[in-house]
């Protein structure tokens, strides 16, 4: 190797800034904050939520297995075995997204599903589709992953937060989950019926047995959401086997999350303790819970929207609507929107600016619509 140029190359790669950001600014937040109220390790401990965490760890892990198995990705090329229409082929992407979102949350399915379709989109020569289809497939992700509490990470923390039943959960989601599905549908009915032939995909590489051990492990994860036993237990079972065995998917997981959960529940918890945040927030937010979870979203992206507007809400149902729902509107409102930002703009011929002009109209016009029909409901 040469420790001169490429030495320095491959570290700079180590150190991509620029994509922790978000992590620095909430690690900076949580230090400031940490000097500015009395430290005690009684208070420390029950601020991290660490069953929250450690359910966050297991679910991104096990899903990490079943993609790095292949098991995602082979299945669209068993359904379309003969020549199939845009129109189709753009749906079954669009709403691969929005129900897999349901279960393997919003940042997944679009990880997994955006690059696939751009790949089926260009080897069937449909390139001019891609920005539509690819906007299309990010607004599915994030409003399909609303309906669970496992779907996207501020469902999982208000959740176990206000320790809500799965029954009332998917009650208040329902509606605007259901409004969604026709809308995205409308969106599909745009694209053409020309027909194309879908090329096969390589076959899964995971075994049976595997199949069944991380099929296994995601069970108990969901059982865990569900309060049938603790997610410490997952984990006590789960982080051995992958120690062991699986330690490419402990590369897989994503930690850049579970460090952004630990410094923006320590930030907030220390903004808690100040006694003019006692009060002053409460005051101002109470009764605007939903237009405040949606206007601060689309500033600071709905994870720490939801972290900072819990301590100062009383109502969790519209706090809950809101982050979801704000969720779509700026590029920055779901972070989860920015991998597919960068999956178009690494195709050739992409239009960054023009995607984000389509991305934001749609966007908006989706959300407007969307509130129009949870304050219908309400």
């Amino acid at each position: 190797m040469n420790h001169n140029g490429e030495g320095s190359k491959v570290m700079r790669n180590r150190l991509p800034w620029k994509r922790y950001l978000d992590v620095w600014i909430a690690g900076v937040f949580a230090v400031v904050t940490t000097w500015c109220v009395p430290f005690s390790w009684t208070d420390f401990v029950p601020m991290i939520h660490g069953s929250l965490l450690c359910t966050l760890f297991c679910l991104m892990a096990v899903i990490a297995a079943f993609r790095q198995g292949g098991i995602l990705t082979y299945g669209y090329s068993r359904i379309f075995t003969h020549a199939v229409s845009v129109r189709v082929l753009g749906g079954f992407f669009v709403f691969t997204c929005f129900f897999m979102s349901m279960g393997i949350t919003n940042d997944v399915s679009l990880l997994i599903f955006v690059p696939l379709a751009i790949s089926v989109l260009q080897d069937v020569g449909k390139e001019a589709y891609l920005m539509y289809v690819v906007t299309l497939q990010t607004i599915a992700a994030n409003l399909g992953s609303m309906l669970t509490p496992i779907g996207n990470p501020q469902n999982l923390f208000l959740y176990s937060l206000y320790q809500m039943t799965l029954g009332d959960f998917v009650y208040t989601m329902g509606p605007a989950t259901i409004c969604s599905a026709i809308l995205l549908a409308c969106g599909v009915w745009i694209l053409p019926s020309d027909r194309v032939h879908v090329p096969s995909v390589t076959p899964p590489t995971m075994t049976y047995k595997e199949k069944v051990l991380f099929g296994s492990f995601f069970l108990a994860c969901i059982a865990s959401v569900l309060r049938l036993f603790s997610p410490w237990w997952v984990c006590i079972c789960l982080l051995p086997v992958l120690l062991l065995r699986y330690r490419r998917v402990l590369w897989a997981v994503d930690y850049k999350l579970l460090i952004l959960f630990i410094f923006l529940f320590i930030g907030v918890g220390n903004l808690g303790k100040l006694p003019v945040m006692q009060t002053a927030p409460t005051y101002l937010i109470q009764g605007h819970e939903f237009w405040a979870a949606v206007v601060l979203s689309q500033i600071l992206s709905n994870v720490p929207a939801t972290v900072m507007l819990s301590s100062y809400c009383t109502d969790s149902t519209a706090l809950l609507l809101g982050v979801n729902i704000g969720g779509l509107g700026t590029m920055i409102a779901s972070m989860a929107s920015i991998i597919s930002f960068k999956a178009y703009a690494n195709t050739s011929h992409s239009h960054p600016l023009k995607y984000v002009a389509v991305f934001t109209g749609m966007n908006v016009a989706f959300l407007l619509i969307l509130i129009g029909v949870v304050q219908l409901v309400r």
